[in-house]
């Protein structure tokens, strides 16, 4: 299993999402909390997933919170949001962010 974290913002707190990533990685203290009218999960999935099937599992966590895609932004990462977590040999493998689907309508 691999570990993904899915963050989305609201484009009413953030201009751009490198705001929102800043705020991912300064911020966000918990699993799940909510600042700035931002939000995150992190989950596991199989080995072989691809980056569009992760992106549905973090949509599906972030509509199942009554988020759109109208006005966010969004992106995940490969491993949990905060490299504490990560052992130090994978660090560089799992900290790769993808920069996927900015919403703009």
């Amino acid at each position: 299993m691999k570990t993904f974290t899915f963050v989305i913002g609201s484009m009413d707190d953030f201009e751009s999402v490198d705001e929102l990533m800043d705020w991912a990685e300064a911020e966000a203290k918990h699993e799940g909390s909510i600042c700035r009218n931002a939000q995150y999960w992190e989950f596991d999935c199989p080995e072989d997933c691809s980056e569009e099937l992760v992106t549905m599992i973090g949509r599906g966590y972030a509509f199942s919170s009554d988020w759109c895609e109208d006005h966010t932004f969004s992106f995940f990462v490969k491993g949990p949001l905060f490299n504490g977590y990560i052992d130090d040999a994978d660090e560089k493998a799992n900290d790769e962010v993808q920069n996927h689907d900015l919403w703009e309508m």
